[in-house]
């Protein structure tokens, strides 16, 4: 009920721009610069669902193969998942919903460390444990006083997230959202490891204990850096295309020659 309004705004957009007079190129302008625009505000606070994406998918694809919302099977002369991918990697450059909507919502979780005072902060943001997992894998923080850095879930050890290094430990902890400077005051990051039962468990035990003895805490703030722009901010073009790297190989065999 409130994601269809949005599939007939895209639908209707069509029929004024008599598509079937359109070369492919005009519309794949259109494409890319309109029809893949109006869910960006939705996409921002919302993570699409599989069927969602399925309809906006199937408007998109039908007219810029046809130039109608409902063309039927067998018009497409490349695969949907190639022209969705950017032009960099031999697509066409169409945007990857499920992809873009996750780069968005990362915004939520970069303006908590960066703009404290805004009124959401603290609150439920619309993020799920893939989004979390993108930002800790694309962001590194430097630590200084440990009070802005969570100690589970920030990238602050080594540039990894303690959870990531032991995650079967991440499972057994207690109050996982603690900044880095509350529990290591008196090791409260220990607390419910007590119950651990396995050798893999004792292991991580062990090696984050050595990490995290080498930690000094000093009287700056914590930072936090984007890795993947050259000033170390986040932007939604870097998170969008970060999700494609790993597929460059697979797309350009020829890129692994270098390596042999």
């Amino acid at each position: 009920m409130d994601i269809q309004p949005l599939i007939d705004k895209i639908a209707g957009r069509l029929p004024t721009w008599k598509g079937k007079f359109l070369n492919r190129a005009g519309r794949l302008t259109l494409v890319r610069s309109v029809l893949s625009s109006i869910p960006t505000y939705f996409l921002t606070v919302f993570a699409p669902q599989k069927w969602a994406i399925r309809q906006v998918d199937k408007i998109r694809r039908s007219f810029l193969w046809k130039g109608t919302a409902d063309a039927n099977g067998g018009h497409s002369l490349v695969k949907w998942s190639l022209v969705k991918r950017p032009k960099q990697l031999g697509g066409l450059g169409v945007l990857d919903l499920e992809m873009f909507s996750r780069a968005l919502r990362l915004r939520w979780l970069w303006y908590e460390w960066k703009d404290h005072d805004r009124p959401w902060v603290g609150g439920a943001v619309p993020i799920n444990e893939v989004d979390k997992q993108l930002f800790r894998a694309c962001t590194l923080v430097k630590l200084g006083n440990g009070a802005t850095a969570k100690f589970w879930d920030s990238s602050w050890l080594q540039g990894r997230a303690p959870r990531d290094i032991a995650p079967a430990l991440y499972k057994l902890a207690w109050r996982k959202n603690l900044t880095v400077n509350a529990q290591l005051e008196d090791q409260s990051w220990t607390r419910g490891l007590w119950r651990m039962q396995s050798v893999e468990e004792m292991t991580e035990f062990v090696k984050l204990w050595d990490m995290v003895e080498e930690v000094q805490l000093t009287a700056v703030e914590d930072e936090i850096i984007w890795k993947f722009t050259a000033d170390g901010q986040y932007t939604v073009k870097s998170a969008y295309e970060v999700q494609f790297r790993g597929s460059y190989c697979s797309f350009f065999p020829t890129c692994m020659e270098g390596t042999r």
